[in-house]
């Protein structure tokens, strides 16, 4: 199915259920935050359900922490096989990130070491989510305000890798290029130059603030002008993808929301030289 899916859209926040259900906009696709509905039932679930008998539904997540030493949860990973084909859901995305420790989650998306010693583990684990999943699985760059000491790769050439071990597509958040790249004193079109962009399936766009000397990718404002026009260029460079707009802090009314997606399909068209 999501060879099939093109155009803009938004990810969706349970504040929207109902506004979407009561009046549903013409939009291409949905994407789901699925960690918000790994119970199952219950009735924003119910509302879920109803929505995804009228869009075809993207299951994003936060909850695999590939980049963690502990193995994947196998409860968790089977709550997700299992929403994706009650969603009928075209694709599932995570991050290439940890979120567990030894102590438990941490309620974040911590960057990795891009070493060659990763890889192995990585792509164990990656195998492992493709394995169980009856979709295939995509991965997301992270937003980084710090580089380690010991990183070996660039973060493309990392994922390259683990794109020629395991076949995963990748999911590029534009805004997190930016940031990282601001963040890390680099270029965001060098940076993404060394991504292999005949994986990339999907794109998000978000916003972010400044936080003198750092951008921070807070998910909580309108797309930055600087992040369309890298949009711009990566339809330019890698092609036209779906692209779904997220926010989720200080969370606008739909309509606001919807504006930014209608934003990202003129940009669509632009590069499809569609009048």
């Amino acid at each position: 199915m999501s060879a099939l899916l093109a155009g803009a859209s938004i990810s969706l926040r349970e504040a929207h259920l109902d506004p979407l259900l009561d009046r549903p906009p013409q939009l291409p696709f949905i994407e789901v935050l699925a960690d918000n509905y790994l119970a199952r039932r219950g009735p924003h679930y119910l509302r879920l359900r109803a929505v995804a008998e009228r869009y075809p539904v993207l299951l994003h997540c936060v909850g695999f922490s590939l980049g963690s030493d502990a193995p994947v949860d196998k409860a968790y990973l089977n709550r997700i096989a299992a929403m994706a084909r009650e969603l009928n859901a075209a694709t599932v995305s995570d991050h290439l990130s940890l979120s567990q420790t030894d102590s438990g989650y941490v309620h974040d998306l911590l960057p990795i070491r891009y070493r060659h010693q990763t890889l192995a583990p990585l792509t164990d684990k990656v195998r492992a989510v493709q394995d169980r999943l009856p979709v295939p699985l995509l991965l997301e760059n992270v937003s980084r305000y710090t580089a380690y000491q010991d990183d070996q790769l660039s973060e493309g050439a990392l994922f390259g890798e683990l794109v020629a071990q395991t076949g995963v597509g990748l999911l590029m958040d534009v805004n997190n290029l930016f940031v990282t790249a601001h963040n890390l004193g680099q270029d965001a079109r060098s940076m993404l130059s060394e991504y292999p962009s005949s994986a990339v399936r999907q794109y998000h766009l978000a916003g972010h603030h400044a936080r003198p000397p750092l951008l921070v990718d807070s998910h909580g404002a309108a797309v930055d002008d600087a992040v369309w026009h890298l949009y711009r260029h990566c339809l330019d460079t890698i092609g036209c993808r779906p692209t779904i707009i997220e926010w989720d802090n200080n969370l606008p009314p739909l309509p606001r929301l919807l504006a930014e997606a209608h934003q990202a399909q003129r940009w669509l068209f632009a590069a499809q030289g569609v009048a």
